[in-house]
């Protein structure tokens, strides 16, 4: 082992005993967090404004900040763009993060302060660390890690530059990092990221990968192309990812929930690895991380990145709702979550709504966004309960999805009902969209108590209706929106009735035979 890979071993395992330390008391540890960012900003415009130096506890700044929304602190942020400084963090912010989220949704640019970038690199040093613990023996550092993440390219805006999350925090990360990380700066650079798959998957063929980080919709497209141009360039019995990057031990996914995608993955594979779900924004940078594949739940990062509230996501809309620290939240209850970071985002509600599985460590599972639960007819139906409905009709009907989206249609003035639509992208053989309806009816109706009530005889809802899409229909209309690769990914509650029609049209030229 030489001396790098040495002293980059010792700094992963340091972390994860930090990381250990950290759980011990995470109240007080989160405390201490805030406190130190408070301290940090206290001088600048929006620490005078909220008398951050009268602040000694987590329950004064509650009391002196109020929980914000984008429209709330984008006005002081962009300043910045003038080249402002001292606003909502000490110092100019150079660079703004672009969140993609669900794709289509209004652009959000969010700021990014050195210190978060330095935060966010003690979260990649965990996952390594976690990376090793799974994988022991394997030596992860003499290998490389891909992350599909998005380019590195950045734009500029004002005096500031902008551009992917996940590309700025590559761009920025210690010189040293990049002996062990792809795709190398030029290819990562690529703005297109259909060519840069294409650059990965031609130029990485016989690369040591061990670890790969990225969603896992666009992991499996790039799977898919790595196979096609080994069998071009290396050999036709190739038929896995196995058989390109053998020594590949573990997939750190992040973005969107892993187990619609699971058995896709393994098969595309050619074998079973390890997978760390973790929790990421742009807001916030890796938050939780999953440290024992056989817990779902992903543990906080108490330390790093961000001060946590949490707000009971049935009372989120009130004029002055609960907000809750580590020491006040029960297992089992849906929260809003709300962050301040080391960036200038103060008790920000960044849109997700968590559940805890665990308080001692804590330990979460995200289950949908505050405002893209399916609630048309008082239902309330959660993003989790659709991907695990999904998955138990797959399973029972022995098919697999590729993508999904859900929309409620209206009552009519000829039937007062309403009704889920289902728009699915099925990986193979179509199963009849009748019977799998019935699956996704009977797993939404075990799983909920209001969508049970509405749905008893049909009396006040219809049984979903599902509309198999074409192969490529998901991925063509996102390539429409410049919303390929990165964090970009579909909503799983449709936007919108246009939305609607415009992925079903798409379906249907997709379905055509080519013209002669």
């Amino acid at each position: 082992m030489n001396m790098l890979r040495w002293i980059i071993k010792k700094a992963v395992y340091l972390r994860l005993r930090q990381v250990q330390a950290a759980v011990r008391d995470p109240a007080a540890t989160q405390e201490r967090l805030l406190l130190r960012l408070v301290r940090y900003a206290k001088n600048t415009e929006w620490g005078r404004d909220h008398d951050y130096h009268r602040i000694r506890s987590a329950r004064d700044y509650q009391q002196a900040v109020p929980i914000a929304c984008y429209e709330d602190l984008a006005p002081l942020w962009h300043r910045a763009f003038d080249g402002a400084r001292d606003v909502t963090w000490p110092g100019h912010i150079k660079y703004f993060a672009l969140s993609s989220g669900t794709t289509t949704a209004e652009c959000k640019a969010l700021p990014v302060s050195r210190q978060a970038i330095r935060a966010n690199f003690r979260s990649g040093a965990t996952l390594l660390g976690l990376c090793e613990r799974l994988a022991p023996g394997s030596a992860l550092a003499a290998g490389k890690t891909l992350y599909l993440g998005g380019s590195t390219r950045l734009q500029r805006r004002g005096a500031c530059w902008e551009g992917d999350s996940s590309g700025i925090n590559a761009a920025r990360m210690p010189g040293f990092t990049w002996r062990y990380r792809l795709p190398e700066r030029d290819v990562a650079a690529i703005a297109d990221w259909e060519a840069r798959i294409d650059a990965i998957c031609h130029r990485y063929l016989r690369s040591p990968v061990r670890v790969i980080v990225g969603l896992p919709s666009w992991t499996l497209i790039l799977f898919r192309r790595l196979i096609d141009a080994a069998r071009e360039q290396r050999s036709e019995s190739i038929t896995s990812v196995d058989d390109v990057w053998p020594e590949l031990r573990v997939f750190v996914s992040f973005g969107m929930a892993f187990e619609p995608y699971r058995e896709q993955f393994n098969e595309l594979m050619g074998r079973r690895i390890p997978v760390i779900n973790s929790y990421s924004s742009s807001e916030g940078g890796f938050s939780a991380i999953q440290t024992d594949p056989a817990d779902p739940g992903m543990q906080l990062e108490l330390d790093t990145c961000a001060f946590f509230e949490f707000v009971p996501a049935e009372e989120l809309e009130r004029p002055d709702p609960p907000r809750l620290t580590l020491e006040q939240v029960e297992t089992g209850v849906d929260y809003a979550l709300l962050v301040s970071t080391p960036a200038g985002i103060w008790a920000y509600d960044v849109g997700d709504v968590i559940r805890f599985t665990s308080l001692r460590p804590p330990k979460i599972v995200v289950v949908g966004r505050t405002h893209l639960t399916l609630n048309t007819f008082g239902e309330h139906v959660i993003q989790e309960e659709l991907e695990q409905a999904l998955v138990g009709a797959c399973n029972a009907l022995r098919t697999r999805a590729s993508d999904f989206t859900v929309f409620p249609v209206p009552p009519t003035a000829q039937d007062p009902r309403g009704r889920h639509l289902w728009l699915i992208e099925f990986d193979g053989p179509e199963p009849a969209p009748a019977a799998f309806a019935e699956r996704l009816d009977a797993g939404l109706t075990e799983q909920g108590l209001d969508y049970r009530t509405l749905r008893n005889h049909d009396v006040s809802m219809l049984s979903p209706l599902v509309v198999p899409l074409a192969p490529g229909t998901f991925y063509e209309w996102a390539r429409r929106y410049d919303a390929l690769g990165g964090q970009h990914k579909v909503p799983r509650v449709a936007r919108s009735q246009e939305m609607v029609d415009e992925l079903q049209e798409l379906s249907k030229s997709l379905r055509q035979p080519p013209r002669p």
